[in-house]
């Protein structure tokens, strides 16, 4: 669970970061080769509304997967015990290709590593779910 925590944790923070911005990140100004300032309004809406987008799915993703966990920590995770995977690698996973493809096809840096290790920590924790549940299961 403590696993499951750290990138629930994680997303929140993530998407109340995104929600909280007024332009972009300094990464997005590399992979446009452009400032904030250099782009016109309409440009600075669709953006906002991207980031904006992003971060309160984020958000909602993180508190799901903090929701969950302290259920699970008061009774069993039998409910969650596909929800809580599903939804922890699915958004990681998600985030995780974005993020590398801003990679691949521009010359930004953006934060790759993290959302490795946000999947990374979301498939150990899913693994040691299911390992846990199998030997409930047979006790």
């Amino acid at each position: 669970m403590f696993l499951f925590a750290i990138v629930g944790l994680g997303l929140f923070l993530l998407g109340c970061l995104y929600l909280s911005l007024d332009e972009f990140m300094p990464y997005h100004a590399e992979a446009l080769q452009k400032d904030w300032g250099a782009l016109d309004t309409n440009t600075q809406g669709l953006i906002l509304g991207l980031l904006k987008g992003f971060g309160s799915g984020a958000c909602v993703t993180g508190f799901a997967i903090l929701f969950m966990i302290a259920s699970s920590l008061r009774k069993t995770p039998r409910p969650f015990i596909l929800l809580l995977p599903l939804t922890t690698i699915g958004y990681s996973a998600l985030l995780c290709y974005a993020t590398f493809t801003v990679y691949v096809r521009t010359p930004a840096n953006p934060p790759l590593l993290l959302t490795v290790a946000l999947v990374a920590a979301g498939v150990l924790a899913s693994l040691a779910l299911a390992i846990s549940q199998r030997h409930s299961a047979t006790d």
